[in-house]
């Protein structure tokens, strides 16, 4: 039996069930199959030869092949991502990098944008948190619910285009949030499920509240850290939207070490920075500014 969801705006067939995406029936060729096999041996091949250690990668020019001590090789090209599981693996672990890394790698083949942060809709209006880790993306994103946003997606957020207006896709309708911003916002541990043993990380899946066919995207947000005492807001014009887009790629720095950024990559990059309101926040590291950052972006959205 074949499963079939809408993760990320793609049209996904598994072979494996993913509780957390969204369920959808569809009649067409699907955009991407997971697939659980075996890896030509010229692939793993290709990544015994390359020399790499735990978690680096090998790659042509078309397709990936990374590894997951302990877990799985990850075959990926833009329409297949086959996943070869080590006896006594972790299958919740092994979806955690199907739909981060391995998703992350296939948008980048497929030429399109993957932004890290989570996306949030209200007033007819898409928003992504974005920003450098620990800044508090998630911890943002989900305060926003508590003014009625909605959820899109959650770490990931895919970017599409209608025409010249780029879109926002979701995700899967799941928030995951840090112990300590869990117990701070006020959540029942027990209710949540325990993802990351690593980085210590919690999941909620969400029943409702969010929009299985994502939100035009309007404005993006990067939280940054401060040296000074003070919440600072600015908004960010002309060459530097670009650079702040391309900063937060999601596995940005991998990608564009491995393949480069080509031609038709950075256009997509311009456009979207050309289309989008863009902000950086720059908050202190030791000091609770959580209020004052979402009712900044609440009122900057409602306008």
């Amino acid at each position: 039996m074949n499963y079939k969801y809408l993760i990320y705006g793609l049209k996904v067939e598994s072979e494996f069930e993913i509780e957390e995406a969204y369920r959808k029936e569809f009649d067409a060729e699907a955009d991407v199959r997971v697939v659980i096999g075996d890896i030509p041996q010229e692939v793993l091949d290709l990544y015994e030869n390359s020399g790499n250690e735990r978690s680096s990668v090998a790659v042509t020019k078309e397709a990936m092949i990374f590894r997951i001590d302990g877990e799985a090789y990850f075959w990926v090209t833009k329409d297949v991502i086959t996943i070869a599981p080590f006896e006594g693996s972790n299958m919740a672990h092994i979806k955690s990098y199907l739909l981060g890394s391995s998703f992350g790698y296939c948008f980048f083949l497929r030429k399109q944008v993957l932004l890290h942060g989570g996306a949030v809709a209200k007033y007819g209006k898409g928003v992504i948190v974005t920003g450098e880790s620990g800044a508090g993306k998630s911890t943002v994103s989900d305060a926003l619910s508590d003014k009625e946003y909605l959820f899109v997606s959650d770490d990931v957020c895919a970017i599409s285009f209608d025409g010249d207006k780029p879109h926002i896709n979701m995700a899967f309708p799941q928030k995951k949030l840090c112990r300590d911003a869990a117990l701070k916002r006020g959540y029942d541990l027990s209710e949540l499920i325990y993802i990351d043993e690593d980085r210590d990380k919690f999941a909620l899946r969400l029943k409702d509240g969010f929009l299985p066919e994502g939100i035009d995207f309007d404005y993006l947000f990067e939280l940054v850290f401060t040296e000074k005492d003070t919440l600072s807001f600015k908004e960010v014009q002309g060459h530097e939207k670009l650079m702040l887009v391309l900063r937060n790629v999601f596995r940005g720095e991998d990608t564009f070490r491995i393949w480069g950024a080509s031609p038709e990559y950075m256009q997509l990059c311009l456009n979207l920075a050309s289309k989008v309101r863009i902000f950086q926040i720059a908050r202190p590291k030791d000091k609770d500014t959580l209020k004052e950052i979402v009712d900044f972006i609440d009122s900057t959205v409602k306008g």
